[in-house]
C-alpha cells in the first residue's frame, strides 16, 4: 500500500485482536501515518503487521522493554486492560474503541445487552483512555439502528462497520492536533461486566412476555463466533436443553409455559402473550434430540431455580482447552455391551498425586501423544455445570517424573478451588467442540466421568478403573489396567516419564502373539505349481479370453513352446524378459512361457505412455521382449530380442513338454515397476519363494471350491494380477480373463435378471359397477383372465362404510367367489384387518376357501387404517389394533395348525377352541401389511411373515432399503429369506401407447388420491408452489381445507405425474418391464397389480392382455449378447464366483445398475490397492452376499500382506486385518520402537514376503528395507500410518505423507472423504488440496448421478466436521480419474472453482455493467470464485468480514468510489444490489439484503464447532 504524504502525519502503537483493527491499521498507513508497533494475539493480525514489517508483540508488557515511542495509542478490538507503563509509551495520549454508546453502555458484550434490553438504537465511541474503565472523554460516536430481528451477530457486524466508518473522524481530529472531547455523564453509566450474565443462566421464563424471549434469544445468538455470555435454554424433566432459534407461533394463546405443539425438532409453547415456536434444539453437550420422546402436548414447562454459576474461572478453562487438543482413547470401538464396568486397580498404596501423574503419563501414552488434555473429575454442583475440568498434560520421554508430579499437583489444586465451568461452553466457542471431550479422566475420590470412555478413580479405599462397555471392549479396558499397574508400580524408582509409561509385559506377549503366523509351506515355483494342476486336471477349462479359452493341458503346451523358445533365445535364471502384450490368451501364455524358462517377466502394459515403456526396457536392461505383432512397431527404440507369441512360425514346432527347471525358490520370478514417491518407477524383485508363501497365505483366507471361476481385471503392471492369474491357476480355479476395453467396462447395456423370475398377482380395491351382479363382473371375468394366463393369485380387500372399497367389506366370502370361478389361481385377503374379528371367525372362513381351491391360500393381515372400523371391535381401537394384530396371527396360526387356542367366555374363564373344517395346507401363508414403517418391516420377518406393501408414500430407493430390512431380520429370525415373499401392489393400466395410458388413469388415479387424505397432504408438502404454513414441521400437521379447487387440483395433477411416472404400471409393455426389472433388482417376489380404481370395466380387462405380456416377457430367459465382454456380462456368463478389484473400481461396479446386480452372484469380492471407504462397505455389503475382503499390502512385501474379511462397515475407513502367513507386522515410531496398542505409528513389514529389494539402487533398497531388529531377515518401511486394536486388526490411518495441514490444522483428508461420500446422491468422493490466493484449500470431487450443489454439501458437511475441514470446493465429476491400475488418479483431479449453481426457474439478471464487472473481479480474487453472477451474495460465497474490509479497500481502488462506506458491503451482499448502490444515477435506490452468511451460523451445533483460525473474533 503506498501512502501519500501528510504533513499532519503521527505515529501510533495499534493494539487489537479482531479484524477491526487491521482496517483501522490499513486507514493509518493509507492516510500517511506510522504504525510502530502492534500488540496482538491474533494471528491474522499479526500476519497483517508482519506484511507491513511492523514490529509485533503478544503481550502489552512486551512493549515496555522495547520501549517504542509514539504519538497515540490507539486501542482498537482488544479486551485487555492495558497497564498504565504502556499508555505512558504514547507521548499526545491513549484512545479505544468501544462497540457501546458511552456512558448508557459501558464494558463488554454491549451489543448483545442492547438488544436483551430492547433497544432500539446502539452506537459506538472512541474515547480517550483516562479514569476508570471506558470513563474518558468520548471523541466520536455514531449510532445503529437495532432491527427487529437483530441478533448479537448481526448487530456486531453494524457496530464493526460503524467503527470503520467513524474512524476516519477519530483521524480528522488526531491530524488536527485539537481532540473534540466530550464528558461522560456518569449519572447515566450503565457497565456490563466480563462476569455478567443473563437472570437464570438464559433459562426462558415463559411467564414472560413473547416479545422478551424473543430478545433474549436474539441477543444470545452470536451466529459462529464466541459466544461470552451463555445459550438460551429450557428444562424439560431432567433435560436441559439449548435453544437455537424463537419464533412467534400463530396458535392461538395457551397458558404460560403449556405445551401446545411439540414436533421432532421443534415445540410450541404458551406465554404470558404470544405462543412462541422454539427450534434448532440440543442437548448441552450439541446432540440432537426427539423432543416427542421427552414432552407431550398439554404438560408444563416450568423455569428452573437454579443457582448462578460462577463464571470467573471460565477464561482459565476455555484457554486450558485450547491449549492442547483432548486427549482420545484409540483403543475404543463401538460394542455391543451397555453400562458401565469397574476393574479395580492394584499397587496404589502411594500418595494420589503421585499416582494421577503415573495416570496422566499412560493416558498421553495410550493417546499417543506427548501434550494434551485430560479429564479431571470435580462434583457436579447443578445440571448447568460439568463434572470435570480440562487438565492440561505435557510430557516428553526424558522430562524428570518429579517435575512432571510437582506440576500436577498445582494443576489439581488449582482445579479443586475452582467453580467449574458451564456445559455449553463447548458449543458457544468456535474454537470448541466435542472433539475438546477427553475421551479419558482420572478423579480423585469419585467415580466415573460422565462422556468418558475411560476413568481412573483414586479412591482412598483403592483404585479402579471405570469404563464405558458400549465403547471399549473388555479385553481394552483390561489392557489399559496393565498400563496403569505397570506406571503405578514404576512410580517406586522412576526417574523419567518413560520409566513410567513402559509397555506392560503382557502387551508385549500380545504383540509377539499377533506376530505368531509360522506356517510350513512349500517353496515351488509359479510355473511349477501351475505344471501340477496342469497334470492333474489337463481337460478342466483353464483360461477364458471372450470367445477363446483354453484347458489346462493346452495353456500348459503351448506356455512350454514359448519357454524353448525363450531358452534357445539365450533365456536363463533370473533373466528379465519384458512382457508387452495386450489382455489375452498370449498374457497368460507369455508369462508361464518366461518362468518355465527360468526368466523374470517384466510386465510392460501396452497402454503405458512411451517414455515409460522405453524406461522399463531400458531400466530392466531386458535382453528379449515377448509381444505381438502389431505392437512391434510401436516399442521406443531398444536393443532386445524380439518374440512375437502371437506370429512366430518357430513356436508351433517347438517342443510342447515342460522344460527342466532352472529357476528356484530364491530366483526373480518377476520384475515390477511401481512410481513411489519420487515419481521415477523403480523396479522391484519378487522371488518365487516370496510369491510361493503369498499363495499359502491366501489358501488361508480365500475359499474356493472345485468349479470356482475367477474374473480376471487387472493389469499384469499390478501385482495383484498375481493372484488372479497364477494362484488361482495353481489350484484349478478357472480364469476368466477381462479385455483391455471390457475391463473397465462395467456393462454394456441393461441386462434382465434372467435367473430371478417374479409372479404376478391382480389385486381388487373398489371399483363400483351398480348394483346386483354387474358389481362383481370384472373381479369374476379378471379372475377367468389371470387362471388362463400365468397370474399367480388374486387380493381383494377389506373395506367398511366407505364408498371406495365399498364392494368388499369380507375378503373371505369374494375370495370364495373366486375360488369357484379358477383353478390355478390362490385366493387371498389383501388385507383382513385381524383386529375387527375373532381369529377363530377368520381361521374358519378361510379354512373353506382352502378346501375349494385344494389349498391355494393367503393372508395379509393389517391392523386397521380407517378409525371408524373399530365400531366393529372398540377394544382395538388405535394404539391397541397393532398389538391385537400380533396376536391374531399367533391365534391364527395354531388354530390353523388344529392346536388348541383358549378364549375368555362370558364369566371370564377361558374355553379352548379348535376350529373347523380343518384346512388343506400344513400352515397358514401369511403377510404382514405395512405402508411403509421400517418397524412394520422389522417385526414381519421377525415372526417369519411375508410382506405385503405398496408405493404410495415411499419410493421404490426407499422399498429397496426397507426390503434389506426385512431380509436381516428373517435372517436374525433363524429364516431363509429366499423362502419368503415381498409383494408390492402397483396401480396398473397398460395400452399401446404412453399417452393413451396416462390419459386413461389420469382422471380414476387422481379421485383416487382425492380420496386419501393423507397421501394429498404427503405431495401437497412435496408441491414446489405450495406454500407451507408457518410453525408446521410435517406433511401430516397440514390442514387442506383452506385450498381452492384449482389449487387442489393442482395438487393432485402433481401427485399423478409423480405416481405415473416413479410409483406405478403405467405405460406400455415395454415400460411394464422396465418397471419389472427395476422391482426385481430390489427384491420384490411379487407385483400385485391394483385394476380396479375407477377405470370403465372393459378398459381394464382390455388392459389385461398387455398386462399378461409383461408376465411372459419378464419371466424369459435373457440371453446375453454375444459380443457383450463388459464385466456384468461376463459374471452371469461364467458364473463367476471370485473378483478381486481396486476401491476404485468396486465403487464403478455398484454405481451401475448392471454390474451391481451381477455382483450379487459372487461368491468372494476381493478389494485392496486403495484405502476402502466405511460407505463403500455399506454399498457392497447392499449389493452381493459374497464375502467382502480388505487386502493391503506393497509390491515389496509381495502383493498382500494382511486381509480383512469385512463383517460391518461402521467405520469410516475398513480395517486392513491380520498378517498372512509368516509375515509380521510392526507399528513403530520414529525411533522404531514398538508402539502400545491404539497408537497410531508408521507400519513396518517382516517376513517370508520381503522381497529381495529395488533393480539395481542398492541406495533406496538400503532406506527403505532394514535389518530387523526384533528377529530374523529384514523389514521393509511401508510410509504408510496404522494402528492396532485390541483384537490384533491393523487399522489402516492413512499415508505418513499424506496429511496436510490447513491454517495450521493438521487434517487426515480420509475422514473427510468418508462424510462426502455419505451425502445424499454422492456416488464416489476424493478430497484434495488446492492452492488459492496463496494458501491451501481443501477441495472435494465426486460422482453423482446429478449435480450435488457445492453450497448444500458444504452446509451438509458442516453438520458433522469442524469448519476448518469442509472443503472450499466441492466439484461433480462424470467419473474419477483412474490410474491404468484402476486406482484414483489424484494429479489428473482438474483444478476446482467455486460456484454456486443457478437455481431452476430463477431468472438470469439483468445486462452487467462496468460496475457489476468490477465488483465480480475484486470478488473473484478475493474469493477464489470464478463466474460471479449478479444474484451472488458475497457472504454466501465464502466472504467474512476481514474480506468484507478488503473488498471495501479495493472496490474503493477499482471504482474510486470515495462515497462507498465498509457498512454498505454488509448493507448490500448482493452483487447486483451493490451495483446498484454505487450507480445511483440508473434507477431508484436498491433494496436493502439483509447480512445472510452462508451456511447459517446459527442454525446448527456444527458451526459453533468451527475453527477460525486467523480471524476467531471477526465481528464481535
Amino acid at each position: 500500500m503506498t501512502a501519500s504524504f501528510n504533513p499532519a502525519a503521527f505515529s501510533a502503537i495499534l493494539m487489537g485482536d479482531e479484524s477491526l483493527t487491521i482496517a483501522c491499521g490499513d486507514m493509518l498507513l493509507a492516510g500517511g501515518h506510522e504504525v510502530r508497533a502492534v500488540v496482538t494475539r491474533d494471528d491474522a493480525v499479526r500476519a497483517w503487521a508482519t506484511e507491513h514489517e511492523i514490529d509485533v508483540a503478544d503481550d502489552p508488557a512486551d512493549l515496555v522493554q522495547a520501549a517504542p515511542s509514539a504519538d497515540w495509542l490507539l486501542s482498537v478490538a482488544n479486551l485487555r486492560m492495558i497497564p498504565q507503563s504502556v499508555i505512558n509509551l504514547a507521548a499526545k495520549g491513549a484512545i479505544n474503541f468501544h462497540d457501546g454508546p458511552l456512558p448508557r453502555y459501558a464494558g463488554l458484550n454491549t451489543p448483545a445487552w442492547a438488544i436483551i434490553n430492547a433497544e432500539t438504537r446502539h452506537g459506538v465511541s472512541w474515547h480517550v483512555i483516562e479514569g476508570g474503565v471506558d470513563e474518558g472523554d468520548v471523541l466520536v460516536q455514531q449510532e445503529v439502528e437495532i432491527a427487529a430481528d437483530e441478533t448479537a451477530f448481526s448487530l456486531n457486524s453494524k457496530c464493526y462497520a460503524a467503527g470503520m466508518e467513524s474512524f476516519a473522524a477519530v483521524l480528522a481530529q488526531l491530524e488536527s492536533g485539537a481532540l473534540d472531547r466530550t464528558p461522560q455523564d456518569l449519572s447515566q453509566r450503565s457497565y456490563y461486566g466480563r462476569d455478567q450474565r443473563p437472570g437464570g443462566m438464559g433459562f426462558l421464563d415463559f411467564g414472560k412476555s413473547a416479545n422478551a424471549l424473543c430478545a433474549l434469544v436474539r441477543g444470545l445468538d452470536f451466529g459462529s463466533y464466541w459466544n461470552p455470555l451463555t445459550t438460551p435454554k429450557i428444562a424439560i424433566g431432567d433435560h436441559v436443553l439449548c435453544v437455537g432459534k424463537l419464533a412467534m407461533s400463530p396458535d392461538g394463546a395457551a397458558p404460560a409455559g403449556t405445551v401446545i405443539k411439540v414436533a421432532p425438532d421443534q415445540i410450541t409453547i404458551g406465554t404470558s402473550t404470544t405462543p412462541v415456536v422454539l427450534s434448532q434444539i440440543t442437548d448441552l453437550d450439541g446432540g440432537g434430540v426427539d423432543l416427542r420422546s421427552l414432552v407431550e402436548i398439554g404438560a408444563g414447562l416450568q423455569m428452573p431455580v437454579s443457582p448462578d454459576l460462577h463464571v470467573a474461572g471460565e477464561g482459565q478453562w476455555r484457554a486450558s482447552l485450547k491449549a492442547a487438543d483432548a486427549l482420545g482413547l484409540p483403543l475404543a470401538c463401538a460394542q455391543v455391551e451397555t453400562g458401565l464396568a469397574r476393574l479395580p486397580l492394584a499397587g496404589t498404596d502411594f500418595d494420589p498425586v503421585t499416582l494421577a501423574a503415573a495416570a496422566a503419563l499412560v493416558a498421553l501414552r495410550t493417546a499417543g501423544v506427548s501434550d494434551g488434555v485430560c479429564a479431571l473429575g470435580k462434583e457436579k454442583t447443578g445440571a448447568t455445570v460439568t463434572d470435570w475440568l480440562p487438565l492440561h498434560v505435557q510430557a516428553e520421554a526424558e522430562r524428570a517424573f518429579a517435575d512432571f508430579t510437582a506440576d500436577m499437583a498445582s494443576h489439581i489444586e488449582r482445579a479443586e478451588t475452582s467453580d467449574g465451568f458451564a456445559r455449553d461452553l463447548l458449543l458457544r466457542d468456535p474454537d470448541l467442540s466435542e472433539r475438546n471431550r477427553p475421551e479419558i479422566g482420572l478423579t480423585l475420590g469419585g467415580s466415573a466421568i460422565d462422556g468418558c470412555i475411560a476413568t481412573v478413580a483414586l479412591r482412598p479405599d483403592g483404585a479402579a478403573l471405570h469404563y464405558d462397555r458400549a465403547r471399549l471392549s473388555a479385553s481394552a479396558a483390561q489392557m489399559l489396567a496393565a498400563r496403569l499397574e505397570t506406571a503405578f508400580a514404576a512410580t517406586r524408582s522412576a526417574a523419567s516419564c518413560q520409566d513410567v509409561w513402559a509397555m506392560p509385559a503382557m502387551e508385549k506377549t500380545l504383540l509377539d502373539s499377533w506376530n505368531a503366523t509360522k506356517t510350513p509351506f512349500d517353496p515351488v515355483t509359479i510355473h511349477a505349481a501351475f505344471e501340477a494342476q496342469a497334470n492333474k486336471t489337463p481337460d478342466a477349462q483353464a483360461l477364458v479370453f471372450e470367445g477363446e479359452s483354453l484347458s489346462y493341458a493346452a495353456l500348459n503346451a503351448r506356455a512350454n513352446q514359448v519357454a524353448h523358445s525363450l531358452t534357445a533365445m539365450g533365456c536363463a535364471t533370473g533373466t528379465p524378459v519384458g512382457l508387452c502384450v495386450t489382455r489375452s490368451l498370449d498374457l497368460l501364455v507369455g508369462a508361464l512361457g518366461i518362468l518355465k524358462a527360468g526368466g523374470a517377466y517384466v510386465p510392460i502394459d501396452p497402454a503405458y505412455p512411451a517414455d515409460r515403456i522405453a524406461h522399463y526396457i531400458s531400466d530392466s536392461a531386458a535382453p528379449i521382449i515377448v509381444t505381438q505383432d502389431a505392437l512391434v512397431q510401436g516399442l521406443p527404440v531398444h536393443q532386445a530380442e524380439v518374440l512375437c507369441v502371437d506370429t512366430d512360425t518357430d513356436l508351433k514346432s517347438a517342443p510342447a513338454h515342460n522344460p527342466d527347471a532352472t529357476a528356484g525358490a530364491e530366483d526373480m520370478a518377476y520384475l515390477i515397476y511401481t512410481s513411489g514417491s519420487t515419481g521415477t518407477p523403480k523396479g522391484v524383485m519378487v522371488t518365487h519363494g516370496n510369491v510361493a508363501n503369498f499363495c499359502t497365505g491366501m489358501d488361508d483366507r480365500i475359499e474356493h471350491a472345485q468349479g470356482a471361476v475367477w474374473l480376471a481385471v487387472t493389469s499384469l503392471s499390478f501385482d495383484i494380477s498375481v493372484l488372479e492369474l497364477f494362484w488361482t491357476l495353481a489350484r484349478g480355479l478357472k480364469v476368466v480373463l477381462a479385455g483391455d476395453e471390457s475391463r473397465t467396462m462395467v456393462s454394456n447395456g441393461p441386462i434382465a435378471m434372467s435367473d430371478r423370475k417374479v409372479e404376478f398377482s391382480l389385486f381388487y380395491w373398489g371399483n363400483d359397477d351398480g348394483v346386483g351382479r354387474k358389481k362383481y363382473a370384472l373381479l369374476l371375468d379378471g379372475a377367468r383372465f389371470a387362471d388362463a394366463h400365468g397370474f399367480n393369485a388374486i387380493w381383494t380387500p377389506e373395506r367398511h362404510f366407505h364408498a371406495f372399497g365399498g364392494p368388499y367389506p369380507n375378503p373371505s366370502i369374494t375370495g370364495a367367489a373366486v375360488a369357484a370361478v379358477t383353478q390355478n389361481l390362490e385366493v387371498r385377503a389383501g388385507s383382513c384387518v385381524a383386529p375387527l374379528h375373532h381369529p377363530a371367525r377368520i381361521a374358519e372362513e378361510w379354512a373353506v376357501i382352502d378346501n375349494l381351491t385344494e389349498g391355494r391360500v393367503g393372508l395379509a393381515i393389517a391392523s386397521g387404517w380407517q378409525p371408524d372400523d373399530f365400531v366393529l371391535r372398540p377394544e382395538n381401537t388405535p394404539p391397541e389394533n397393532k398389538p391385537a394384530m400380533y396376536d391374531a396371527i399367533d391365534q391364527l396360526r395354531a388354530l390353523w395348525r388344529g392346536e388348541p387356542v383358549s378364549f375368555p367366555k362370558q364369566d371370564g374363564t377361558l374355553h379352548p377352541v379348535v376350529t373347523q373344517p380343518r384346512p388343506v395346507s400344513r400352515e397358514l401363508p401369511i403377510w404382514v401389511t405395512t405402508a411403509g414403517n421400517p418397524q412394520t418391516w422389522k417385526e414381519a420377518g421377525e415372526i417369519g411373515a411375508h410382506v405385503l406393501t405398496h408405493l404410495l408414500g415411499q419410493s421404490v430407493d426407499e422399498v429397496a432399503g426397507k426390503i434389506k430390512i426385512y431380509h436381516q431380520a428373517l435372517r436374525d429370525a433363524g429364516h431363509d429369506p429366499a423362502d419368503f415373499k415381498v409383494t408390492l401392489m402397483l396401480h396398473t393400466y397398460l395400452a399401446d401407447s404412453r399417452a393413451a395410458a396416462e390419459e386413461v388413469a389420469r382422471g380414476p388415479m387422481k379421485d383416487y388420491l382425492r380420496s386419501a387424505a393423507a397421501l394429498i397432504k404427503q405431495y401437497a408438502w412435496a408441491f414446489p408452489a405450495f406454500k407451507r404454513p408457518a410453525g408446521t414441521s410435517n406433511a401430516f400437521d397440514l390442514d387442506l381445507e383452506g385450498l381452492s379447487e384449482d389449487e387442489l387440483d393442482a395438487i393432485l395433477e402433481f401427485a399423478f405425474q409423480r405416481y405415473f411416472n416413479d410409483s406405478g404400471m403405467f405405460g406400455t409393455v415395454a415400460d411394464g418391464l422396465a418397471r419389472t426389472e427395476q422391482l426385481k433388482r430390489i427384491g420384490v417376489d411379487e407385483i400385485a397389480c391394483l385394476i380396479d380404481y375407477g377405470i370403465p370395466s372393459d378398459m381394464v380387462l382390455e388392459g389385461l392382455k398387455p398386462l399378461a405380456e409383461v408376465l411372459a416377457g419378464a419371466n424369459e430367459t435373457a440371453q446375453l449378447a454375444e459380443d457383450d465382454f463388459s464385466l456384468a456380462a461376463q459374471i452371469i456368463r461364467h458364473d463367476v464366483t471370485h473378483l478381486q478389484c481396486t476401491p476404485s473400481m468396486a465403487q464403478m461396479l455398484v454405481t451401475n445398475d448392471e454390474a451391481r446386480m451381477a455382483l450379487g452372484r459372487l461368491e468372494a469380492l476381493m478389494v485392496g490397492g486403495e484405502a476402502l471407504p466405511g460407505p463403500l462397505c455399506q454399498t457392497l455389503k447392499q449389493a452381493t452376499g459374497a464375502r467382502i475382503q480388505n487386502m493391503y499390502g506393497p509390491t515389496e512385501t509381495t502383493i498382500w500382506s494382511t486381509t480383512h474379511m469385512v463383517s460391518d462397515a461402521t467405520a469410516a475407513t475398513a480395517p486392513i486385518g491380520t498378517p498372512i502367513a509368516n509375515t509380521h507386522i510392526h507399528v513403530l515410531d520414529d525411533a522404531m520402537n514398538p508402539l502400545p496398542v491404539g497408537v497410531e505409528g508408521e507400519l513396518w513389514i517382516g517376513g517370508e514376503g520381503v522381497t529381495q529389494g529395488y533393480w539395481r539402487r542398492p541406495d533406496v533398497t538400503a532406506e527403505r528395507y532394514v535389518p530387523n531388529p526384533f528377529g530374523a531377515g529384514r523389514l521393509y518401511r511401508t510410509g504408510d500410518l496404522a494402528r492396532l486394536d485390541a483384537d490384533g486388526i491393523v487399522h489402516y490411518a492413512g499415508r505418513a505423507d499424506a496429511q496436510v495441514k490447513i491454517r495450521g490444522h493438521r487434517i487426515e483428508l480420509g475422514e473427510i472423504e468418508a462424510r462426502l461420500a455419505e451425502l445424499p446422491g454422492v456416488v464416489q468422493a476424493v478430497v484434495s488440496t488446492v492452492e488459492t490466493g496463496g494458501s491451501l484449500q481443501l477441495a472435494g470431487y465426486v460422482t453423482s448421478q446429478r449435480q450435488i450443489d457445492p453450497e448444500t454439501a458444504r452446509r451438509a458437511l458442516a453438520r458433522v466436521l469442524p469448519e476448518i475441514m469442509v472443503p472450499s470446493f466441492i466439484m461433480t465429476l462424470e467419473a474419477m480419474p483412474l490410474t491404468p491400475n484402476k486406482k484414483i488418479d489424484r494429479k489428473a483431479l482438474p483444478r476446482p472453482e467455486r460456484r454456486s449453481d443457478r437455481q431452476g426457474g430463477i431468472p438470469e439478471p439483468k445486462a452487467q455493467t462496468d460496475t457489476h464487472a468490477a465488483i465480480a473481479t475484486v470478488w473473484g480474487n478475493l474469493l477464489g470464485v470464478s463466474d460471479i453472477r449478479a444474484d451472488d451474495n458475497f457472504f454466501a460465497l465464502g466472504g467474512h468480514s476481514l474480506l468484507a474490509v478488503q473488498a471495501h479497500r479495493d472496490l474503493r481502488a477499482a471504482l474510486g468510489a470515495t462515497n462507498l462506506t465498509i457498512t454498505d458491503i454488509f448493507r448490500f451482499p448482493i452483487l447486483d444490489a451493490l451495483a446498484a448502490h454505487l450507480d445511483k444515477g440508473q434507477g431508484t435506490d436498491p433494496v436493502e439484503t439483509p447480512v445472510t452468511p452462508a451456511p447459517d451460523a446459527a442454525k446448527t451445533m456444527s458451526k459453533r464447532r468451527a475453527m477460525r483460525a486467523g480471524r476467531r473474533k471477526e465481528g464481535v
